[in-house]
């Protein structure tokens, strides 16, 4: 019940390294109220601040600050939302017999068809109703695809912006918990453009 974003300011990118401008990143994590997940999770790094963190080929991470950030309450039924930088929303569609996944982005034909598979499942899951789920639409409005390595394999994801309709709460759902697959992977975190539409 939460999503995660990784910001990596003025990074490189190479085939297997990701070099740093400075000796700074930045996670966001954004998680709804019911369980929470956030209290847990915000007494957890509080508890884990200023210790030191091996990685590989002799790096460290140390956290340094936590910062709470209050979230915009969602009250119309129709917001655009753009993914946040780091993120950006997976859609997987898994096959149980052979165990592969397939990954759509949003030009393929497709792609809002599995999206609202994934979603539906996400929300009803979330115990929204079935006439509740039936009413979500999302569509695309400026997106691009974005490759990115995901435990040692390309997967392919959509970031920009989407105009998404539905109950308010399930809006609220979507900005808290994320929007997709592999949410708690670091896919589907979305900030909230403008929710006053006509």
């Amino acid at each position: 019940d939460y999503c995660f974003s990784v910001i990596l300011p003025k990074s490189r990118f190479t085939k297997d390294e990701i070099k740093l401008e400075n000796n700074k990143l930045k996670i966001l994590f954004s998680t709804g109220d019911a369980e929470k997940t956030g209290l847990i999770l915000f007494n957890a790094f509080i508890l884990q601040k200023n210790k030191t963190f091996s990685l590989p080929n002799k790096n460290s991470m140390i956290l340094k600050s936590i910062t709470n950030q209050k979230q915009d309450l969602i009250v119309n039924s129709r917001a655009i939302f753009k993914t946040t930088i780091g993120s950006g929303i997976c859609v997987r569609e898994h096959n149980r017999e052979n165990n592969s996944d397939k990954y759509y982005v949003f030009s393929d034909a497709d792609f809002r068809e599995k999206l609202n598979n994934v979603i539906s499942n996400q929300v009803r899951q979330a115990g929204f109703s079935e006439d509740e789920i039936n009413k979500i639409k999302v569509s695309p409005i400026q997106c691009k695809k974005v490759v990115v390595k995901h435990y040692g394999r390309y997967i392919d994801i959509t970031t920009g912006m989407f105009e998404i309709q539905a109950n308010n709460e399930i809006l609220q759902y979507f900005y808290d918990q994320g929007i997709g697959s592999r949410k708690s992977a670091g896919f589907g975190m979305i900030d909230l453009i403008t929710q006053d539409l006509l």
